[in-house]
C-alpha cells in the first residue's frame, strides 16, 4: 500500500508547463557522462558505456527466502544455491553456522521473484564426461507452456566453468527429460516438443537450433501461442518479463507475426504507447528495420533504424510531427548529423554541417542551445536560474578523476538494499550533479531512479561529491567552467536465473560475450532473471 501510495504521488507530478509527467521516463533534455544525448525521454535501450557499478552476486551472498521441506512445510530463512556441490546452504539468521540441504530434501525453494523446483534425470558433467545424476537436482523453472514445464539447471564443471543443461516436463505424469546435446538426439526431442510451431520445426530440422538455444526456442514458442489468442507480453517495473498482469507496469502487444518476424507495440500499463517495431529473436532482442519512438500524445518522436540490432541511422520529430533532425548512428551512439531543422522546418546547419539551435526542454522549461560543427554536435549550454553559463557538453567535458578509485569505494560503501534485492529492483539510476570550476559538486539530484531504497543509498553515498574534488573540472578556451552532467550508476543483479530478463541493446551484448570470453566462462551478469 505504501509503494501504490508514493506511485500515486510521483505520479501526479508536474512540471514548470503544469503538465503530467510520466515518472522516470519524462526525465528531461540531459548529456550523460559519455556525452550520450537525453533528448527528453528515458528509453528503455539505455545502456551507457561508462557506468558505476552496483551489482549483488547471489551465488556469493545469502538472501531472504524460502523452502519446502520434504513434507511441504514452509521454512523461512537465508538461502544460497552453491554451484559446486549443488546443495542449497541455509541458515536462520546471518550469525548462524550454514547447513547444507540437498534437493532431495525439500520440494524446491524461492528467492525473491526465483523459484527452484526439484527435478530428476539432469545430466552432470564430471572429469569422466556427462552422466544423468542419480538424485534430485534444483533448477530455475523459467517456463510453463500449455502444461509443459521447462527447467534450466546450473552447475559448476570439473574446470570450473559453469554450464547450463535444460530440461523439460511434458506433463504431470511424465518424467524429466534432459534436452541432449547430440544433434539427431536434440531435433528428435525438440521436434516432439516443438514441432506443432511450424516454422520451429523447419528450423530443427535445418540444424538451426542447438541444445544452447532453448531459451529462444522457448520465446518464439510461447510468443506465437500468445499472438494466435490475442494475449500479450507483461512486464514488470525493471522490465523484465512476468506472468502476472497484476505485476505489471508495461506491455507489448504482438501485432502480427510473419514466419519469425514479430512486430511489436509497446504501452505502459495505461494504455500510453512507447514504442514498435520488429524482432526477429527474443533471447536476447534482435531488432530488424525501422523502431518508432512515440510522444505520450502519441505523435512519433522519433524513428531509429536496426540492421542486425545495431542502430544505424536514426530522426528526431517535433510534437507537431515536423522533422527536428536527423543522423547516423556510430558505434556506442556517437551521432553523425546531417540535418538539423527548427519548428518552421528551416535546415540551421550550413554547407559544411555547421550551425546552432535553441530549443526549450519540455520538462525543466530551460532554454538551450546546440552548437553543430562538422556534423558533430560540439557545445551545449543553457543559462541557470542566477544567470550563468551552464554547459552541458563542452571542448573538455568534466570526469572523474580516478573513476578505478570511486568504483573500489562503491563497491564497499554503497550497499543494495535488501527490499530492493527482495524486490528484484534493478536496473539505471540517473544522477544529475553541478560540477563546479572547483571540481566540487553543488547539486545532486537523482533524475531517474529505481525506489525509495536505491535512491536514498545512491544520494547518501554521493553526498562526498559536495566536500571532496572527486571531478576533474570541465573547461573551455583553457578556463574551468561549470557544467550540468549525468552520471549513471548500474544496479544489478547477478544470477544465474536470467531467463526472464532481454538484453536490449546490441553494443551491451557484444560487450558482455566478450568478457565471458576473456574471463573463460559462462556466466551470465544481468538485469536479473527467474520465471514464477
Amino acid at each position: 500500500m505504501k509503494s501504490l501510495f508514493c506511485f500515486l504521488i510521483i505520479s501526479l507530478s508536474i512540471n514548470s508547463f503544469g503538465q503530467n509527467l510520466i515518472p522516470n521516463y519524462q526525465i528531461g533534455s540531459y548529456i550523460d557522462y559519455n556525452k550520450k544525448i537525453i533528448n527528453g525521454y528515458y528509453d528503455f535501450d539505455y545502456e551507457p558505456k561508462i557506468s558505476l557499478k552496483v551489482s549483488y552476486e547471489a551465488s556469493q551472498n545469502f538472501a531472504q527466502g524460502y523452502y519446502f521441506d520434504e513434507n511441504g512445510r514452509k521454512v523461512n530463512g537465508l538461502l544460497k544455491y552453491s554451484q559446486n556441490d549443488r546443495d542449497l546452504k541455509f541458515k536462520l539468521r546471518e550469525d548462524d553456522i550454514e547447513k547444507s540441504i540437498q534437493a532431495d530434501e525439500t520440494k524446491g525453494y524461492i528467492i525473491g521473484i526465483d523459484t527452484f523446483s526439484v527435478v530428476k534425470n539432469v545430466e552432470i558433467i564430471g572429469l569422466f564426461g556427462a552422466k544423468i545424476s542419480k538424485k534430485g537436482e534444483f533448477a530455475a523453472n523459467i517456463e510453463n507452456i500449455g502444461g509443459m514445464k521447462f527447467y534450466k539447471f546450473t552447475a559448476n564443471g570439473p574446470n570450473g566453468n559453469t554450464y547450463n543443461s535444460y530440461i523439460v516436463k511434458k506433463s504431470e505424469s511424465s518424467d524429466f527429460v534432459t534436452f541432449p546435446s547430440g544433434s539427431n538426439k536434440f531435433k528428435s526431442l525438440a521436434t516432439e516438443i516443438f514441432g506443432d510451431d511450424a516454422i520451429l520445426k523447419e528450423y530443427i530440422d535445418q540444424g538451426k537450433y542447438i541444445e544452447g538455444k532453448i531459451p529462444s526456442m522457448l520465446k518464439i514458442y510461447k510468443y506465437r501461442k500468445l499472438f494466435y489468442r490475442g494475449q500479450h507480453i507483461y512486464y514488470n517495473s525493471s522490465r523484465d518479463e512476468t506472468n502476472n498482469q497484476n505485476e505489471s507496469e508495461y506491455y507489448s502487444k504482438i501485432e502480427s507475426v510473419h514466419d519469425s518476424v514479430f512486430h511489436l507495440i509497446t504501452f505502459f500499463k495505461n494504455n500510453v504507447k512507447i514504442s514498435e517495431g520488429d524482432f526477429t529473436s527474443f533471447y536476447p532482442h534482435n531488432k530488424q528495420g525501422d523502431f518508432m519512438f512515440y510522444y505520450p500524445n502519441g505523435e512519433v518522436r522519433k524513428k531509429i533504424s536496426f540492421k542486425n540490432n545495431k542502430p544505424k541511422a536514426g530522426i528526431e520529430y517535433f510534437e507537431n510531427g515536423k522533422i527536428h533532425r536527423v543522423y547516423e548512428i556510430l558505434e556506442y551512439g556517437s551521432l553523425v548529423y546531417r540535418e538539423v531543422y527548427d519548428d518552421a522546418n528551416v535546415n540551421l546547419l550550413d554547407n559544411k554541417w555547421t550551425g546552432s539551435e535553441q530549443f526549450t526542454d519540455p520538462v525543466s522549461g530551460k532554454k538551450i542551445t546546440y552548437e553543430y560543427e562538422n556534423k558533430k554536435l560540439k557545445t551545449a549550454y543553457f543559462i541557470d536560474s542566477n544567470g550563468e553559463k551552464m554547459y552541458q557538453l563542452c571542448e573538455n567535458n568534466a570526469e572523474i578523476r580516478k573513476f578505478n578509485s570511486l568504483q573500489k569505494s562503491a563497491k564497499e560503501d554503497l550497499r543494495y538494499p535488501l527490499e530492493s534485492l527482495h524486490n528484484n529492483v534493478h536496473g539505471f539510476v540517473l544522477v544529475k550533479c553541478i560540477v563546479e570550476p572547483t571540481g566540487l559538486v553543488s547539486e545532486i539530484k537523482i533524475i531517474k531512479g529505481l525506489d525509495e531504497a536505491v535512491d536514498k543509498e545512491t544520494l547518501d553515498f554521493l553526498s562526498f561529491f559536495k566536500t571532496e574534488a572527486y571531478w576533474k573540472p570541465a573547461k573551455v578556451d583553457g578556463k574551468e567552467v561549470k557544467q550540468e552532467i549525468i552520471f549513471p550508476i548500474d544496479f544489478s543483479i547477478i544470477t544465474t536465473s536470467i531467463y526472464r530478463n532481454n538484453y536490449y541493446n546490441f553494443w551491451f551484448l557484444n560487450n558482455m560475450m566478450m568478457q565471458q570470453q576473456q574471463m573463460m566462462m559462462q556466466q551470465n551478469t544481468i538485469r536479473v532473471g527467474g520465471f514464477r
